[in-house]
């Protein structure tokens, strides 16, 4: 939604989170994948799926001194997004965000919000669609 806002050196990083975070849980699902590649398309850049020798910590510390607040929100909603688009919020998935979060230093509260936020539009897009087939 709104990945086109941020800058070109983070869309990088931000798809090497994508990656750790969808092996997170020890399946690379294919919504994931799928996800991953509308993301490239989203930030008008080629489709793939880079390779990511780098822990999350070292990613996310780099993505705390470069990226602005706004783009660290957008980084968390959508991964966020991502981890869940397979219907599953494991334990491992949710301890992953919590390491990108504190590695990035965003603001307090800022997962759980997003969190909640998330919920309110599933159920809202879930709505919209039974709308629709009526």
């Amino acid at each position: 939604m709104f990945l086109n806002q941020l800058e070109n050196d983070n869309k990088e990083l931000f798809l090497k989170v994508c990656v750790l975070a969808a092996l997170s849980n020890g399946l690379f699902a294919n919504e994931e994948k799928e996800m991953i590649s509308a993301y490239c398309r989203e930030m008008n850049i080629p489709e793939n799926i880079p390779e990511c020798s780098e822990s999350i910590e070292d990613i996310a510390a780099v993505l705390a001194e470069k990226a602005s607040d706004v783009e660290k929100n957008i980084i968390v909603l959508e991964v966020l997004g991502l981890v869940k688009s397979d219907g599953l919020y494991e334990d491992k998935e949710k301890a992953f965000m919590e390491t990108l979060v504190s590695g990035m230093r965003t603001k307090e509260g800022m997962l759980s919000k997003m969190e909640s936020l998330l919920e309110i539009y599933t159920v809202v897009c879930k709505e919209l669609y039974a709308a629709v087939l009526d």
